[in-house]
C-alpha cells in the first residue's frame, strides 16, 4: 500500500521559487559526490516530521531564523503524535526534488497546478517501484 503525502502547493511553491531564483544550492549527497552542480531542488526530509523545504542559498528563513518549511499534512510532531510508516522506512533522510529537469520540469508542474487553482501537492510513497505502462 502507498503512503500519500500533502503539502500546501502556494506555501511549497514559495520554496520552490525560492530554490529556482538563488544562485547557490545546497547539492545532494550524490551532486557532491560526483560534483555536479544542482539548479534548484526541494528537499524532501524526513526526520523531526516530514516537510520540505529550498535548497536554496542564503536559506528561507523563518521571523525566529528557522529554515522556512512546508510540513505534509498530518506529519507535524509538534500538533500530530509520532507516526511512522513502513514505506517510508526506519532512517531519517533528505531527498532532493529537482525542479528543472527536463522534459517535464517540476516548477513547472507547481506553476500550472497553482494558477489552474489546485490547493495540495501529493507526493506518493512506496516501497515498490511503481510501474508505468
Amino acid at each position: 500500500m502507498a503512503l500519500r503525502l500533502h503539502f500546501d502547493l502556494a506555501k511549497t511553491l514559495r520554496l520552490a521559487e525560492h530554490a529556482v531564483a538563488a544562485d547557490k544550492h545546497v547539492a545532494s549527497f550524490t551532486e557532491h559526490e560526483n560534483h555536479t552542480r544542482c539548479l534548484g531542488a526541494l528537499e524532501w526530509v524526513h526526520d523531526d516530521g516530514i516537510y520540505l523545504m529550498s535548497n536554496g542559498l542564503p536559506r528561507l528563513r523563518t521571523q525566529s531564523g528557522a529554515n522556512l518549511t512546508v510540513r505534509a499534512e498530518g506529519w507535524d510532531p509538534r500538533v500530530n503524535d509520532h507516526r511512522s510508516d513502513p514505506d517510508l522506512g526506519g532512517d531519517d533522510f533528505v531527498e532532493h526534488l529537482h525542479l528543472t529537469e527536463q522534459p517535464h520540469p517540476l516548477i513547472n508542474v507547481l506553476r500550472a497546478a497553482h494558477a489552474a487553482g489546485l490547493g495540495w501537492l501529493e507526493l506518493t510513497v512506496s516501497k515498490t517501484p511503481s510501474r508505468c505502462g
